[in-house]
């Protein structure tokens, strides 16, 4: 995906440079240096809005999170389950959990988490001790 928003905001930068320099219409003369500045201006914004939009999802579910506390977790199995402050349990998985809060991950631990939707159902994910 990373690949795809650097050609895009590229093509779409191309784009925006020559619109500016045909609308110019020689009333704003624009040097060689001067276009490749602009094209650079150009290719950052698109660039940073198509990275944003690509990843703004994923962005936005691991700012929000939720809390809760652990029901139970057993590190030799590599699971356990949460109870969520709204009510209900979650699924956790050992590779869900920081690597720093693996071995102090026990019961009526207080955590924060997002969730994911898996196959098999909700589940608890970038869970950290809190």
């Amino acid at each position: 995906m990373f690949f795809r928003a650097f050609i895009t905001s590229g093509l779409m930068s191309g784009i925006y440079t020559a619109l500016v320099s045909y609308l110019s219409n020689g009333q704003l003369p624009l040097a060689s240096s001067e276009m490749y500045i602009v094209l650079g201006i150009f290719w950052s914004m698109g660039f940073l809005s198509v990275i944003g939009f690509i990843y703004g999802r994923k962005i936005k579910r691991n700012f929000r999170g939720e809390t809760g506390t652990i029901k139970w977790f057993d590190p030799s199995k590599g699971y356990g389950f949460l109870i969520r402050d709204k009510g209900g349990d979650l699924f956790v998985h050992l590779r869900s959990v920081q690597t720093q809060d693996r071995r102090k991950l026990k019961e009526n631990t207080r955590v924060r988490y997002s969730v994911e939707n898996t196959e098999k159902g909700p589940q608890a994910e970038n869970i950290r001790i809190i």
